[in-house]
């Protein structure tokens, strides 16, 4: 798995523990440290990545639910 595939993966893991019912909103912020994308350095990640990493974790949340409604 790449660095980026990673972030995509992090985010939907977040996105996907998070309970509307019960938690508060949250805004996701993404950093990163990487070899190759970064220099070792510590980063933000990219407007293009995150914005990306966001939609597929959406996504992949309201996948879920519906799946979920088609049980129920």
């Amino acid at each position: 798995m790449s660095v980026r595939e990673a972030v995509v993966e992090a985010a939907k893991v977040i996105y996907t523990v998070h309970d509307e019912v019960k938690d508060k909103d949250f805004e996701l912020e993404l950093s990163w440290i990487s070899g190759s994308e970064t220099e070792g350095r510590h980063q933000r990640v990219p407007k293009e990545l995150f914005d990306h990493a966001v939609a597929q974790a959406k996504a992949a949340v309201a996948d879920s639910d519906s799946e979920d409604d088609d049980k129920a």
